[in-house]
Order: C-alpha cells, then sequence, then structure tokens
C-alpha cells in the first residue's frame, strides 16, 4: 500500500489510573469522545472526510495553553474531561515529544506547531517560555498590511511539512483586520503495510454508494491472518504497519447503507471497543485503493462540542496576554490527505509478500460500501479518523 497521509490545522484568533486490562483513563475516554464528536460533527452522508484528532487536539492544548479562567475549564471539559489538570498537561507533552519528526526507510511522521501573532500585541513571557517547553517553538509576528506575504509563507509552511500534498490552505481573504492570533499545525503520516497487497489481486468491483448509486473501482484483495471484530452491526479489521503498534482501522456496517446510522450511535467507548476487542482471524480483505482530500473550517464542529468561549470575543487569555486585551478565535481551518493502494512505500524496491492458503480463510471483509476508517497508534492514539463513500 502507498499509504500516505497528511493533514494541516490553523487557528485564526482576533476514577484516574493508566489503561489496563482493556479499560479506559478518565483521559483517554475524554479525548476518544472527542474524536468521535467531531467526526459526527463534519461527516456528510454523500461525502467522504478526513481530520486528525492529534492535529486538532495539540492546537487546541495550545489554545489551552494561553487561556485561564473559564475558558480554559472549558477546554479542559472537552480534552481532558475529569481528568486531572497535571495528567493533561503531561499526556500532551509526551505526544507531542514523541510525534515531532519520526522518519525511516518504511515510516515518517511528521507533526509541526506555530504560533504567530499580530505585531504590536504584548505577549506574556511566561507564555513564551511554555511555548518552547511544549512545542519547541517560538513567536512568529505578522502585519495586516503585509499578509500577502504572509500567507505566501505559511502556505510553503503547510506544504514542505506534508511533503507537498497541500499547497495553498489560505489566501488573503482568510485573514482580516481583526485577525490577531493564528496558530498552525501541519501532520504527514506515511507507512507500509506490513503484509502488503499484491498488485495482481487488484480488479475493479462494485461499490455501492448509496441505494440509487454504484460505481466500478480497484479494489485491493489479501488472505491474511489479523485483529478481526464483528458484532450485530459492524465488522472490524485492522491492518498493521511495518512500525510495532501502529493500525489502520476498517469499520465496515454491516447494513450495505448503515454508515450514518453506525457513525450516530457511536461512542468513544465503542470506538475503543473495536479496537482493543479485536481477536486474531484468518480474514479474505477485499477493500478500495482510495484516496481523500478535504478542507474544512472547524469552527461552527468545535461549537457544536461544547468549545465555545474561544469564538464568543468573551473569552479568558490571561496566560497569553493581558485580560484587558480581547481575544478570538476567527476561523478553524483543517486540510486532509489520505492515499491508500498496495505498496505502501514510494520507493521502487521489491517487496516480499506472504500469502496464506485460502483454505483456511475464515472470514471474509469486503468493504464494497461506504465505511469509516482510523489510523491508531498503541491501541488509543487516534492519529487520524474518517469515512469513505466515494
Amino acid at each position: 500500500m502507498n499509504y500516505a497521509i497528511i493533514t494541516a490545522l490553523l487557528l485564526f484568533a482576533s476514577i484516574q489510573f493508566v489503561s489496563i486490562f482493556g479499560e479506559l483513563s478518565l483521559l483517554d475516554h475524554a479525548l476518544f469522545n472527542f474524536t468521535v464528536s467531531l467526526m459526527q460533527k463534519i461527516a456528510k452522508d454523500d461525502k467522504s472526510a478526513i481530520l486528525s484528532p492529534l492535529s486538532v487536539s495539540t492546537s487546541l492544548f495550545m489554545v489551552y495553553l494561553a487561556a485561564d479562567g473559564k475558558t480554559k475549564e472549558q477546554l479542559q471539559k472537552i480534552l481532558g474531561g475529569t481528568a486531572r489538570t497535571s495528567d493533561l498537561r503531561q499526556y500532551f507533552a509526551n505526544q507531542i515529544a514523541d510525534s515531532a519528526n519520526i522518519k525511516s526507510k518504511k515510516y515518517k511522521l511528521n507533526v509541526a506547531n506555530r504560533f504567530c501573532i499580530r505585531e504590536g500585541f504584548s505577549v506574556k513571557d511566561s507564555f513564551k517560555r511554555m511555548l518552547r517547553m511544549y512545542y519547541n517553538e517560538t513567536m512568529h509576528e505578522f502585519s495586516f498590511e503585509k499578509r500577502k506575504e504572509f500567507v505566501k509563507e505559511i502556505n510553503k509552511w503547510i506544504s514542505s511539512k506534508t511533503n507537498k500534498k497541500i499547497k495553498d490552505l489560505i489566501n488573503e481573504d482568510s485573514i482580516n483586520k481583526d485577525t490577531n492570533i493564528l496558530l498552525m499545525n501541519a501532520i504527514y503520516f506515511k507507512a507500509t503495510w506490513k503484509k502488503q497487497f499484491m498488485k495482481i489481486l487488484t480488479k475493479e468491483r462494485e461499490f455501492h454508494i448509496s441505494e440509487n448509486e454504484m460505481k466500478r473501482i480497484p479494489m485491493m484483495m489479501n488472505d491474511i491472518k489479523l485483529l478481526y471484530y464483528e458484532d450485530n452491526l459492524v465488522q472490524v479489521i485492522k491492518l498493521p504497519y511495518t512500525r510495532p503498534k501502529i493500525e489502520m482501522v476498517f469499520i465496515l456496517p454491516k447494513a450495505r447503507f448503515g454508515l450514518s446510522d453506525v457513525l450516530a450511535k457511536l461512542t468513544g467507548e465503542d470506538l475503543f471497543k473495536y479496537i482493543n476487542d479485536a481477536k486474531k482471524n484468518y480474514v479474505t480483505v477485499i477493500i478500495p485503493k482510495f484516496q481523500v482530500k478535504e478542507k474544512l473550517d472547524l469552527k461552527e464542529a468545535l461549537q457544536k462540542i461544547g468549545i465555545t468561549d474561544v469564538f464568543s470575543g468573551t473569552g479568558s487569555f490571561g496566560e497569553l496576554v493581558n485580560n484587558t486585551v480581547s481575544v478570538s478565535i476567527g476561523k478553524v481551518m483543517h486540510a486532509g490527505f489520505i492515499e491508500i493502494d498496495e505498496k505502501g512505500t514510494e520507493s521502487t524496491a521489491a517487496t516480499v509478500v506472504d500469502l496464506i492458503d485460502r483454505m483456511g480463510t475464515q472470514r471474509r471483509f469486503v468493504a464494497d460500501h461506504p465505511f469509516l476508517f482510523a489510523i491508531v497508534d498503541n491501541l488509543k492514539t487516534v492519529l487520524f479518523i474518517g469515512q469513505y463513500v466515494k
């Protein structure tokens, strides 16, 4: 599989225990709920979608560091639930450090953050120190008068951090005279299947988009021993990458056109269960080669899940500037890209592919209708989540 995911996020601003034996900590519980809630708000029945909960949450944590009072409490509730503040800070410190820039021949994860503020603002030294401590980042200034150059700089930065997969994310109209603070987060992910698909087995098959629409698309096939889960509503498979603990999870509704119902009923606990309760089975896997590319303004979706103060104009950002200064977020731009195929690497090196005897296959997983997918690290960090419709 040639697999690359990229996402970029821009924000424009004018019982506690570690998971053990399949149980969720308070913090994990909150972040799984955050992931599912946000996905539910952006999903449309007739459109594929992708977002990075890791990207969004690490940028919101930057806002959390800048906020105080009720505004900070609201962000704490959404990102951390009832977990202790110290646990929330430690979690994101670890996440940012672990995902800063990981590269190998068959795996690449690059997460980069940038904090930009309009010229003339007096930012507290304590916030600058936090920015360096958590993100290894310094302040960047911009001016409305020179927005053309600034937009060019932003798009160049995003492009460089996403292997040129995301270009021209914003334009001059994206920044107005009330834009005071800009937070940027870019994430690029590319990995190789542990058990790759053979191109010779890829052929066009029917993919049923809706009751009234069907198209023929390239579908990959593999017979493989993998982690599999099934209940009355869904089938789930987990395809591992060469890097340990990184997996792609496919959640296929049993009802051919049941994606919207499955997603509407999905909870954070359900997603965790699908990821953690899967057991090894021999499975014939048939999934599409596909690509999803999307740009979203997440402001409305974030407001619907309970993050409202930062957009209101009355939010408190006392950790960033003096509280007499009015600061609010105007837009939250999020762009994502995913590409799935057989190889899993851009290189032309030959690869040995192991196929099992199909006589041992016990299950069939045929993704010939809309489904959910997620990229998960260490069973509980959701790097990406999305849906493929067409």
